[in-house]
């Protein structure tokens, strides 16, 4: 009996050092499983900086101490309360000599996260405190639930010493997440919690210019779809990267619709309430324009996009529009050209092609404004235009401005239509600011005296692009695809 006793309590000694080694092991293999304990120092660094250092916890706890209660949304969608009290982010980087050629800050934790945001967002944006962000909230959390931005009180970030999360009471910090950098809501709706990292311990700021978020995608594609049709929206990841959209005309910022509520990390836990929160558009019975855009931390973002549908009479038996374009598929302005026949301001070929590549005219591209703009009939008529099958979209859009003739009478219709040319068409119906006429491209000189204000302009506006070798080409013939591109971009605006 002694002898089992023994060969027992060998095997329990045995089994209990294996069980620690494989703790220990897993630690090693699984990032982020390490015990992470409260920092005592933050070091600053980076080509942002002038000049790395060192804090220890001691010299944090010697600086100015503030107190900021945050309303903070995080990903599930949960909305929870949060006091702080630290040093003001800012301050604290100034101290250090952030340069004002720094554009992103990374922030790192003891347990192996870093998370990463944009000068802008956090300092350039206004950030807010919503005392009623909770309002209508439900007990699954309400965080898809929009509260109250009444009140709203401007906060700005901190790294605390000291926090609590879940209350906003004050008497119920401690210690145990810090240092914990703590930032506000932009808008009630905005998800936040997320970016409050524990156990910071480095940050490192960056010269690099931030990448920009990819633009939304929605299924089905614009056109003509039937009554009763949902609209989906999607972007790469559909994670701390959110959706906004509008459908009233007018362009999404972090203030509008969200669409994508809950993070793809939580999509298998929360698949019962995953078509409630991330509800597709609709369902649509009447013609709408969505436009969309991607917002997320450390990034710029996406541009702006336009999904336009129009809704097939119950008597018509098409299931998708007149013209199907068989040539734009993978094209670089595949959507700015869908979008645009959508909109009625261009169309196909009778053999279902669009031909990108073509040239245009300049009464088409006059036409293509004319009915993209919805522009009311004119009364300029010019000599060489009298009976062209352009006369009347070209009277319109000379009689607002927006389009001139080489003289009084001569338009010359049928002529292509040049870069600088279309430039100054679109910089007038846009009503866009001349603001000098500097450009930086290798062929500034190139353009034409008339256009440099214009070419500058839409330059500036990302409205028209130069090409890879620092070229703008203004003599260079305009394209059908190029057309289509910025009279979209005009309408994103």
């Amino acid at each position: 009996m002694l002898t089992l006793k023994k060969k027992c309590s060998g095997k329990s000694i045995i089994l209990l050092v294996a069980i620690i080694l494989l703790a220990n092991v897993l630690n090693i293999l699984i990032p982020g499983t390490a015990a992470a304990e409260p920092s005592k120092s933050l070091e600053i660094f980076g080509d942002g900086v002038k000049q790395p250092t060192l804090f220890t916890l001691e010299q944090l706890q010697e600086m100015e101490q503030v107190q900021k209660v945050y309303s903070a949304i995080n990903t599930w969608p949960t909305k929870k309360w949060y006091v702080g009290e630290g040093v003001n982010l800012r301050s604290l980087l100034d101290s250090v000599g952030m340069s004002e050629e720094a554009r992103m800050i990374r922030f790192y934790s003891n347990d192996g996260y870093s998370l990463t945001l944009t000068i802008k967002e956090l300092f350039e944006d206004q950030r807010y405190c919503f005392p009623h962000f909770m309002d209508n909230s439900s007990s699954d959390g309400g965080g898809n639930i929009l509260g109250s931005s009444e009140g709203a009180e401007p906060v700005e970030a901190i790294i605390a010493l000291k926090s609590v999360e879940g209350s906003n009471n004050p008497k119920y910090m401690n210690d145990l997440n810090s240092l914990l950098l703590m930032l506000g809501q932009r808008a009630v709706s905005e998800q936040t919690g997320n970016l409050f990292v524990k156990y910071l311990d480095r940050i490192e700021v960056l010269r690099e210019e931030p990448p920009q978020w990819d633009s939304p995608q929605a299924n089905p594609e614009p056109g003509a779809v039937e009554p009763g049709t949902m609209v989906t929206l999607s972007n790469a990841n559909m994670d701390d990267d959110k959706i906004y959209y509008t459908t009233d005309g007018s362009v999404p910022t972090v203030n509008s619709n969200m669409y994508n509520w809950i993070a793809r990390r939580w999509w298998s836990a929360r698949s019962d309430v995953l078509g409630l929160y991330n509800k597709p558009i609709g369902p649509i019975n009447e013609d709408i324009t969505i436009k969309a855009i991607t917002i997320g931390p450390g990034k710029r973002d996406s541009e702006v996009v336009t999904f336009s549908y129009t809704i097939l009479s119950p008597e018509s038996d098409e299931g998708k529009p007149a013209v199907s374009l068989n040539d734009i598929k993978g094209h670089w302005a595949q959507q700015s050209i869908e979008e645009l026949v959508a909109r009625g301001g261009v169309g196909g070929y009778p053999d279902g092609s669009f031909k990108p590549g073509n040239t245009v005219t300049r009464a088409e591209f006059a036409v293509m404004l004319v009915k993209t703009l919805q522009l009311e009939k004119g009364d300029k008529v010019f000599s060489d235009t009298i009976d062209h099958w352009a006369k009347d979209e070209i009277a319109a859009a000379s009689s607002r401005g927006i389009v001139n003739g080489y003289d009084a009478d001569t338009f010359g219709p049928d002529d292509l239509i040049t870069r600088e040319q279309m430039a100054l068409m679109i910089f007038k119906a846009a009503g866009l600011t001349a603001q000098g006429e500097e450009t930086g491209f290798a062929d500034k000189e190139d353009i034409s005296s008339w256009a440099k204000e214009a070419v500058a302009a839409v330059v500036a506006e990302r409205i028209m692009n130069g090409y890879q070798d620092n070229t703008i080409r203004p003599q260079g013939k305009a394209s059908r695809a190029e057309a289509a591109t910025v009279i979209i971009k005009i309408l994103n605006r």
